[in-house]
């Protein structure tokens, strides 16, 4: 795995606690996250830098032909993704929720360190990784902790996102050193948090209802699934976690690209419970913490509207955290534990 790969470099330090002073000295949180288009202008090189990836998508001689097919799959793609941009208002909100989450960290770790600056990174779009990284440096800040807004760890989002910081840490020679915070699918407040979210969408159903509860999380390629990654086990987690008492299935969406996917698929999933007779679903985007194009028009648009034609009469996705004080504070909480002096 990546993180295991970065930690062997000497700047990144597990327990940074016991070699830095967090209450006096300047340190910083750079959040993580994919990124997305905000404009119709952005989505070509948007797509473009994602099949660009050859840790998320191996395209076919990816040696030599993973920017050209890259090249190709994004301007044979913007348009259509350009579309349903613009059914969600025109562009991605996710870095506008990205930097409104880190802004909350910030107001509750403040309080007790005064000198934590805040950063926000993303994959493929502006701000980009490296630009923050640099921005970090720049303002002085000798520490750094990264944390990317993935609860689960796979190489195909964490992942990339640590071997972006990787490349950098190779190219740098700036004093800072790093900490990492690969993932947090299991802790307990965080699954605390997601139940809170499935059972408020429970209350808006019928008295009585006994809903089927779909925990979607984005599909990875089988390729991917199959040389160990640890994704999928720990969507499985969360969802028994959280899925606790409830009829739960797990289920994978956004398939892109001429690969094999992870299943089974949200869509026909849901087309095939509503045909069976389930009248009430709860929808549970695991693997997302904050709205975009996934939430916005994946599920609130094209899955809805494929339930109520299948026969499903109620369909409720639960709320994403987006800016969220008690997610906010779950994170500060996060960061607080990892660089406690022990």
């Amino acid at each position: 795995m990546m993180i295991e790969e970065l930690k062997t470099d000497a700047r990144i330090l597990d327990r940074p606690g016991a070699h830095f002073d967090f209450g006096e000295e300047k340190w910083g949180m750079l959040f993580l996250n994919m990124g997305g288009p905000e404009s119709a202008d952005q989505v070509k090189p948007y797509l473009y830098n994602i099949f660009s990836d050859a840790n998320i998508i191996r395209l076919p001689f990816s040696a030599v032909m993973q920017k050209p097919l890259a090249r190709f799959i994004a301007a044979r793609r913007a348009p259509k993704v350009a579309h349903r941009y613009q059914m969600i208002g025109g562009g991605s909100p996710l870095l506008k929720w990205t930097r409104l989450t880190a802004s909350g960290v910030k107001r509750e770790l403040a309080k007790q360190f005064p000198h934590v600056e805040v950063f926000v990174g993303m994959r493929y779009t502006d701000p980009f990784i490296r630009d923050e990284l640099d921005a970090a440096v720049g303002e002085a800040c000798r520490h750094l902790v990264i944390l990317p807004m993935y609860p689960h760890y796979c190489l195909a989002t964490t992942g990339t996102a640590l071997a972006v910081v990787a490349d950098w840490l190779e190219d740098t020679e700036a004093d800072i050193t790093l900490s990492v915070i690969d993932h947090w699918h299991d802790r307990p407040k965080y699954i605390g948090l997601v139940r809170q979210k499935i059972d408020a969408a429970v209350d808006k159903l019928p008295r009585g209802s006994r809903p089927k509860v779909i925990f979607s999380a984005h599909a990875v390629p089988q390729k991917l699934a199959a040389s160990g990654d640890p994704y999928l086990a720990q969507i499985k987690e969360t969802a028994a976690l959280a899925g606790d008492g409830y009829d739960y299935q797990v289920t994978f969406q956004s398939r892109t690209g001429p690969v094999a996917w992870v299943g089974p698929d949200t869509l026909k999933t849901v087309r095939s419970l509503g045909r069976q007779g389930v009248t009430d679903m709860i929808l549970v985007p695991i693997s997302f913490v904050c709205d975009h194009i996934e939430t916005l028009y994946e599920i609130d648009i094209e899955l809805k509207e494929a339930a109520h034609k299948a026969g499903v009469k109620n369909l409720i996705r639960t709320e994403s955290f987006n800016d969220d004080a008690q997610f906010a504070t779950f994170l500060a909480d996060l960061v607080e534990e990892k660089i406690a002096h022990e």
